[in-house]
């Protein structure tokens, strides 16, 4: 089985524990990863709410730096993914989740693009420099514009997970007429669990006929209102995606190493396999499986990376 995930916070996680990746003790590594035929992970450096601004390119650097150090293929081609798929690889592909990093500087787009970044997720938490968080009611500010339209250009995917209603639909109207498609990398279902950081049947139908892709989040608050998350809480969102926004947009956004806890018998990326059976079970076709896990993450990187 071929994996393509669309978020982890592990690069992180590795430079903060100064780990190895072939193999430590967090939720991602080599070995773990070696379950599947190849693994390709967007492999996000999340920037920690405590930091300036005007830290943020530096510290992208430094964890891309030591990711590759721990021993971390980099792909930012289409080539270089075609390569570590035939050759049953594990391979990252970098992204950054909180775009105040570019300090208001979008020229630091350009550098990004250089250092391997592929996606961009604009926002985390609050309002910032580049706009308003799902958990404000504020949209993008002229400078994160500018940001959504510099990235656009310079062939970086814009990421609205985590962005305000009105951010998102910023970034969506500048998606459509920049021509490009709008993802939400790690966001589920408002309808099915209703959490501020969930997309609505709107907003997924949006990012759908942007010819986006919506991966689904193993984080237990964002798939269910009671205590302990299940397979099954993960199944409802994914039928619900593929009911509203069709079987082609839905794809994993696990955000391994960024959450605090996991579905019950999922502890790291070794058991993500136990969401095929379930799938299976819960009356899910292998095609659709076989959507969800590779084949639409493979169509989206295929048709975006460069």
């Amino acid at each position: 089985m071929h994996l393509i995930d669309f978020h982890c916070d592990t690069p992180v996680e590795l430079y903060k524990k100064q780990a190895c990746l072939a193999k430590n003790d967090l939720m991602v590594d080599l070995k773990k990863a070696s379950a599947f035929q190849s693994y390709t992970q967007l492999a996000a450096v999340f920037y920690p709410p405590q930091l300036p601004n005007a830290d943020g390119m530096h510290y992208v650097r430094s964890v891309l730096e030591y990711l590759e150090q721990a021993g971390a293929l980099i792909i930012g081609s289409r080539d270089a993914m075609q390569r570590s798929i035939a050759s049953g690889a594990a391979a990252f592909i970098p992204c950054i989740e909180d775009a105040r990093v570019l300090n208001g500087d979008l020229h630091n787009v350009t550098e990004l693009f250089a250092l391997g970044v592929r996606f961009a997720t604009l926002l985390w938490r609050d309002e910032s420099i580049i706009g308003g968080a799902w958990n404000t009611n504020v949209g993008l500010t002229s400078f994160g514009k500018k940001a959504v339209i510099r990235f656009l250009e310079a062939g970086i995917t814009v990421d609205a997970s985590h962005a305000s209603v009105s951010s998102f639909h910023d970034m969506s109207a500048l998606c459509k007429a920049y021509q490009k498609p709008l993802v939400a990398t790690h966001s589920n279902a408002f309808s099915v669990t209703p959490h501020r950081r969930n997309l609505t049947d709107g907003q997924i139908r949006t990012i759908a006929l942007s010819g986006g892709v919506i991966g689904v989040n193993l984080y237990p608050p964002f798939l269910t209102s009671q205590t302990q998350a299940t397979l099954n809480h993960v199944m409802a969102h994914i039928r619900h995606l593929m009911r509203v926004g069709g079987e082609e947009c839905v794809v994993l956004g696990s955000d391994l190493d960024g959450v605090d806890a996991l579905p019950r018998s999922i502890f790291d990326v070794s058991n993500l396999s136990l969401l095929t059976n379930t799938m299976k079970k819960s009356g899910f076709t292998a095609r659709q499986t076989d959507r969800f896990f590779f084949e639409n993450g493979h169509r989206f990187l295929i048709e975006n990376l460069p």
